[in-house]
C-alpha cells in the first residue's frame, strides 16, 4: 500500500491540531493537572510542523526544513517536559536546555551553515528516538497510580516502542542517503513512519486524556477527604477512611485511644499575629502531627484550631505519652514561624479517652469523651493533656 506523504501530513495536521484543541479543553477544565497544558501545546506545535510540509512545498529548502525541524523538536520536546510534570518530575531550566538548544543548533548548522541531509537526518533521528523512548520510560517507571492509569501508559508504551522501531529505519535510511525529500516520491520506510506518526497521535491524545481526567478524578477525591490547608483527613475522610479499615480494624486490634488536640487561646494568636500567622500554626501542626504518630493512626482537622487522633491497638499510658511528645515537638516547631514566640510560648491542650471495642459507635463516643477531658484539661489551666475517667463525667 503506497500512502502519498503528503496525504499523511495532512491527517498528522488535522489529528494534532484536533488533539491540541482537545487537551487544551481538559487542561482548562482541570488546571491542577500537571503536563496537560505542555501535551495540548506540544501537538499544537506538531501541527504546525506538518502544515509547514503542506503549505510550504514552493519556498527555498532551507526555509521549509528549518521550519518543519524546529517545530518537530519543539514539539516532541514539549511531549516530553509534559510527562516529566505528570509524574511531578519538575524540570530545571538546565535540564529543558540541554534537551532542545543542542539538537536545535545542530540542525540548524546542517541546514544553513553545513548542508548535509544526511547528518541532519541522524542527529535529529537519534535524538528523537532517546526523546520518546524517555517519554515511555518516564510513565512507565512513574504513572501506575490506579489500574487506567496503568492501562494507559502500557498502551502508551507500545505505541512508542512501534514509534522508536520505525524511526530506527527512517534514521538508517536517512543516513545512508536512501530517503527521499517529504513529498518528493514514494518511499515505504518514510511512508509507514509518519503512518505510525499519525496512530501514535491518534491513539495517544485519548490516552492522554485518560490520563490527565484521572488525574482530575483523584485529586478531587483527594481534596474532598483532606484539609487544604493542613492536608491531613477532614471529617468526610476520617469517616470513608473508616468504612474501609474498620473490618479490618475488628479482627487485627483490640483497643483504640482518641486524642483531641486544641491550640490554645488560638482566637488571641489570630488577633495579635493575623490570621496568615494563624493559618501557619495550624499547617505547623498538621505537619508535626503527621511525622510524630504511626502509619496505622488516623490524623483528622476536626475543625478550626481542633484536631483529632484516632489510635488503635494502644494502651492508655502510651496514649498519654504520644500526647505529651506531640506537644512537645508542636512547641518546639513552631518557633520556626516567629521568634516572638520564644517570650510568648504557642501551645497545646489535649484530651484523651480509651476504648477496649472497635466499632463505629464506639470511636464516636469514644472522640466523645475525649473532647469532655479536652474541656477538663482547659479548665485546669491550658497546657496539658488529661486523661477521661469517670470522675469527670
Amino acid at each position: 500500500m503506497q500512502v502519498h506523504d503528503l496525504t499523511l501530513m495532512l491527517s498528522l495536521f488535522i489529528a494534532s491540531l484536533t488533539g491540541s484543541l482537545v487537551l487544551i479543553s481538559m487542561a482548562r477544565m482541570s488546571q491542577k493537572v500537571e503536563g496537560a497544558r505542555y501535551w495540548a501545546a506540544a501537538l499544537g506545535v506538531l501541527s504546525l510542523a506538518y502544515l509547514s510540509q503542506i503549505s510550504m512545498q514552493s519556498a527555498p529548502r532551507p526555509l521549509l526544513v528549518t521550519t518543519f525541524n524546529s517545530c518537530l523538536i519543539l514539539g516532541h520536546s514539549l511531549w516530553l517536559i509534559g510527562a516529566w510534570y505528570f509524574v511531578y518530575i519538575k524540570p530545571s531550566l538546565i535540564r529543558i536546555a540541554i534537551l532542545i538548544v543542542p539538537v536545535f543548533i545542530l540542525s540548524l548548522i546542517f541546514t544553513v551553515i553545513l548542508p548535509d541531509r544526511e547528518c541532519r537526518l541522524a542527529v535529529i533521528g537519534v535524538w528523537l528516538i532517546c526523546v520518546r523512548g524517555h517519554y515511555g520510560w518516564v510513565l512507565w517507571q512513574h504513572a501506575k497510580h490506579d489500574k487506567n492509569e496503568y492501562l494507559a501508559t502500557q498502551i502508551t508504551v507500545v505505541v512508542v516502542l512501534l514509534e522508536i522501531a520505525l524511526s530506527m529505519l527512517y534514521t538508517l535510511y536517512g543516513t545512508f542517503g536512501s530517503l527521499p525529500n517529504i513529498g518528493s516520491t514514494f518511499s515505504w520506510v518514510g511512508g509507514y513512519t509518519w503512518l505510525v506518526a499519525l496512530i501514535g497521535i491518534v491513539a495517544g491524545t485519548p490516552l492522554l486524556m485518560l490520563l490527565s481526567a484521572g488525574r482530575f478524578v483523584r485529586k478531587l477525591e483527594y481534596s474532598a477527604h483532606h484539609d487544604e490547608l493542613t492536608d491531613i483527613l477532614n471529617r468526610h475522610g476520617l469517616s470513608k477512611c473508616l468504612e474501609n479499615m474498620m473490618p479490618l480494624s475488628k479482627r487485627k486490634c483490640d483497643s483504640l485511644a482518641v486524642i483531641m488536640l486544641d491550640v490554645d487561646h488560638f482566637k488571641h494568636v489570630n488577633d495579635t499575629y493575623g490570621h496568615t500567622m494563624g493559618d501557619a500554626i495550624l499547617a505547623e501542626l498538621g505537619a508535626t502531627l503527621k511525622t510524630q504518630v504511626r502509619s496505622s493512626d488516623l490524623v483528622v482537622r476536626w475543625g478550626g484550631e481542633e484536631f483529632c487522633i484516632l489510635l488503635f491497638d494502644i494502651t492508655p499510658t502510651h496514649s498519654l505519652q504520644l500526647s505529651e511528645k506531640i506537644r512537645d515537638a508542636f512547641s518546639k516547631n513552631v518557633l520556626r514561624l516567629s521568634h516572638q514566640f520564644i517570650t510568648n510560648p504557642i501551645t497545646l491542650s489535649a484530651g484523651l479517652a480509651f476504648s477496649d471495642t472497635i466499632s463505629r459507635k464506639h470511636i464516636e463516643s469514644t472522640q466523645a469523651l475525649a473532647d469532655r477531658a479536652l474541656y477538663v484539661a482547659k479548665k485546669n489551666g491550658r497546657n496539658r493533656s488529661e486523661l477521661y475517667s469517670n470522675e469527670e463525667a
